[in-house]
C-alpha cells in the first residue's frame, strides 16, 4: 500500500493548506485499519497461570568482611626505617575469614633480639601469651586471641635482618 494512503490525515491537511482556507478540500475516503489482536489480553491468563516463585535470600558475598580491621600492630611502620619487601592478603574463605602478612627488611643496627623485643612489646598488648621458638637462627613467636592467630618471625634472610608478621582470622568478632 502506498505511503500516501496510509497517512490520509496529513494528506488532507496538506490539501487544505495548499488550496487556501477559503477552498474546501476534496473528500478523501479512509478505511480504518484493522485493530491488532489483543495480545495483552491473551497473555494475561497465561501470566496468571504461571507458578509463583518464592524469593530466597542471596548468599553472603565472599571476600573479606568489610567490618574486619587489621590489628593496630599490623602495619608497615612497626619498625622505624624498615623497607617493605612484600605485603599481602589471602582470599577469604566461605566464612569471610582471611590471612594477612607483611615481610620487611629491618634497618642496619636492628638485630634479632631487638626485632623480637619490638614484636613482643607491640603485639603482646593484644596477644599476651606469645610462644617463642628459636630454630635455625630464626625466632618464631606465635599466639592466639579470641578471633585471630598470629605468627611472627625475626631472622636473617639474604644477609639482612628481616621480620615477617602475619595473622589469620579464626572467627568473626561478632560470632559468640
Amino acid at each position: 500500500m502506498p505511503a500516501m494512503l496510509r497517512a490520509p490525515a496529513p494528506l488532507a491537511l496538506l490539501l487544505v493548506l495548499g488550496c487556501g482556507a477559503d477552498q474546501a478540500a476534496p473528500e478523501a475516503h479512509v478505511e480504518a485499519a484493522p485493530a491488532p489482536p489483543p495480545a495483552a489480553a491473551e497473555a494475561a491468563p497465561a501470566a496468571a497461570a504461571a507458578p509463583k516463585l518464592s524469593a530466597t535470600p542471596a548468599p553472603p558475598p565472599r571476600g573479606p568482611d568489610v567490618n574486619l580491621r587489621d590489628p593496630a600492630w599490623f602495619r608497615q611502620t612497626l619498625f622505624e626505617g624498615a623497607t617493605l619487601v612484600k605485603q599481602g592478603r589471602s582470599p577469604a574463605d566461605e566464612a569471610g575469614l582471611f590471612a594477612s602478612q607483611i615481610t620487611m627488611t629491618l634497618p642496619e643496627g636492628v638485630d634479632r633480639d631487638a626485632c623480637v623485643a619490638r614484636l613482643k612489646e607491640e603485639v603482646g598488648r593484644d596477644v599476651p601469651e606469645l610462644r617463642e621458638e628459636d630454630k635455625d637462627g630464626r625466632v618464631t613467636l606465635s599466639g592466639e586471641t579470641e578471633n585471630y592467630s598470629v605468627t611472627l618471625i625475626c631472622g636473617e634472610a639474604k644477609g639482612r635482618m628481616t621480620s615477617f608478621i602475619s595473622y589469620r582470622w579464626t572467627k568473626l568478632p561478632s560470632e559468640g
